[in-house]
């Protein structure tokens, strides 16, 4: 009689990968010192169950709780290998995870656990900060706006000002991306007084001194500029064209258009050789400031720097000309032809008013030369009724209508006003001899690091928007997970590249249907769904000689992306090595 076989098959793709990023990280050993159990929770310690829920989202591109219980029970025997415990069905179910979400809601035990974090990390990997980017983001949900809740409505980043939103206030560091500490705010509060508070933290979660730290013009407050230089670090921040800034700025670029500054431009550009791309020109110089921090006057000296974007300012000409053939056609259509239902002018006065008015309207005052023309038709025709004869007597009838005959361009105006396009004012504390001009409009561009952390929040694997819990506990308590597994995407992408360039080969295979297809700059996503479509599938063989288990070649791939991540094939291979 034939030996009869049972195979069950674990479909295990990506997650052996994952946990063991995330174990060689210590991220159960971190959440377990500063989330500790209860004193009669049973089975797991919550820095596993959050452990294995990073898994879960970042291989299966999900943040719901409810399907998670039933997925530990698919990879049952890789999770219980790799974690070394027991699982038990009961682990993962919601009224479990929405405890846990309650715990990650502490705010004093969150900030010393993105501290200690960010310690540990550091000792695993040699992770590079030369500058941090502060910004805020939102993300927004069909949650119920209440008077005194975190979900409100506000200026939407998503485009949805209908639904109620909370705000994130972030610190990325360049040029990594790595993400390092983030505030849940309501979502109609203002962006400028989040700046302080984020700051504070990173700085100590950082502990160090002398640090660069850039954001957008609601970081130029002057209070928050102050006290960053109190504490011997340096910003480099947009200047919003309010207050005294937008009395000066006119005076500033009408120094470098045709003043004192015009011949002293500085060309900026990016690259190298024939790469070399001119990115914009400008000048600088400095000025004195001064603000109490702590109730002691600080002073110190600022660096005003006025540049032009090249690329601001095509883009504001070319809108310019949009705006103004617009106009054009708008302005000739004030006097149609002749014709039924088409209103015509009969005196001059009133189409130079509508002529004055559309000008304005559409913001073309003085670039546009309207002329126009009187014409008059002269008609005759006979008086009274009846057939015209030598002898019926004749009516002349005079109609008068102005008709726009030209509508030219000033191409003098226009000159003078595209040479004011694109201009841009920024400030740092920093010395020339430490951020040059050039520098420093690189170094602010460099912000799309902290954008990109938002899309790979926003989208999948984590895909934060919508919400799908309800409480304002559990909102801060999801956002700081999905913020871990977030710290967790962008290092395994940094780790992917670094690894990339070490070896001077790309990875191959990352396109579905483009085999041969490399990047330089590969995503977490786009390779975690790589290494999804390989199918890694583990087999359990079940026969008279006991129970064995069977895994299949790893993919180069795999092999490859488990090099860069400084893992060895180990936590796949032992999978196996447990037949009995």
């Amino acid at each position: 009689m034939d030996a009869t076989l049972e195979l069950t098959h674990e479909r295990i793709d990506d997650v052996p990968l994952l946990l063991g990023l995330l174990i060689k990280l210590k991220l159960p050993e971190v959440l377990d010192r500063h989330i500790p159990a209860h004193p009669l929770h049973q089975g797991l310690s919550n820095g596993w169950l959050v452990t294995v829920w990073i898994a879960y989202i970042l291989s299966h591109a999900d943040h719901r709780k409810s399907p998670v219980q039933a997925w530990t029970q698919e990879p049952h025997h890789t999770l219980e290998t790799l974690i070394e415990q027991r699982i038990r069905p009961a682990e993962f179910n919601d009224d479990r995870l929405t405890l846990l979400l309650k715990h990650l809601d502490n705010q004093p035990a969150w900030e010393s656990l993105e501290v200690d974090l960010w310690h540990t990390h550091c000792d695993v990997y040699a992770l590079p900060v030369e500058r941090v980017r502060l910004d805020a983001t939102t993300s927004c949900g069909y949650h119920t706006v209440t008077d005194d809740g975190l979900m409100q409505l506000g200026h939407s980043k998503d485009h949805r000002p209908d639904l109620g939103q909370f705000k994130l206030m972030a610190a990325v560091a360049e040029p990594t991306g790595l993400y390092l500490a983030g505030d849940v705010h309501p979502g109609n509060a203002a962006d400028d007084p989040l700046y302080l508070p984020l700051y504070r933290r990173v700085r100590t979660l950082l502990g160090q001194t002398g640090l660069l730290y850039a954001g957008d013009c609601k970081m130029a407050a002057l209070e928050t500029r102050a006290e960053i230089t109190a504490n011997q670090d340096f910003y480099l921040t947009r200047l919003p064209l309010t207050g005294t800034a937008q009395a000066q700025f006119a005076a500033w670029v009408e120094a470098a258009v045709v003043g004192d500054q015009a011949a002293a431009l500085v060309e900026i550009h990016r690259g190298e050789g024939q790469a070399q791309e001119l990115l914009g020109r400008g000048y600088e110089f400095e000025r004195p400031q001064s603000a109490v921090v702590g109730a002691v006057e600080h002073t110190w000296t600022e660096r005003v720097q006025v540049i032009r974007s090249e690329s601001a300012a095509a883009s504001q000409a070319a809108a310019l000309d949009r705006r103004l053939k617009q106009t054009e056609a708008a302005v000739r259509g004030l006097t149609p032809p002749v014709g039924p239902g088409r209103t015509q002018f009969t005196t001059g006065w009133e189409l130079e008013r509508a002529v004055k008015s559309l000008l304005t309207e559409r913001d073309a005052t003085g670039l546009l030369t309207v002329t126009w023309e009187r014409q008059e038709t002269v008609r005759e025709h006979y008086v009274g009724p009846g057939r015209g004869g030598p002898k019926r007597r004749k009516t002349t009838e005079r109609s008068v209508r102005y008709q726009i005959t030209a509508v030219t361009r000033d191409d003098a105006a226009i000159e003078r006003l595209v040479a004011r396009m694109g201009w841009q004012v920024q400030v740092t504390n920093a010395s020339s001899s430490r951020l040059s001009l050039g520098d420093s409009v690189l170094g602010y561009r460099a912000g799309t690091c902290v954008e990109r952390a938002f899309h790979q929040l926003k989208d999948r694997p984590l895909g934060i928007r919508p919400l799908f819990v309800h409480r304002d506990d559990q909102v801060r308590g999801l956002t700081h997970l999905l913020t871990l597994a977030l710290r967790v995407l962008t290092l395994f992408e940094v780790l992917v590249r670094r690894g990339q360039d070490q070896d001077r080969e790309d990875l191959a295979g990352l396109y579905p249907g483009q085999a041969k297809r490399t990047t330089d700059r590969p995503t977490a996503q786009r390779v975690l769904a790589a290494i999804a479509r390989t199918g890694v599938t583990l087999t359990q063989v079940v026969s008279e000689e006991g129970v064995r288990w069977h895994l299949p070649y790893l993919p180069v791939l795999v092999k490859r992306v488990l090099g860069h991540l400084g893992l060895s094939d180990e936590v796949y291979t032992r999978l196996v090595i447990n037949s009995v």
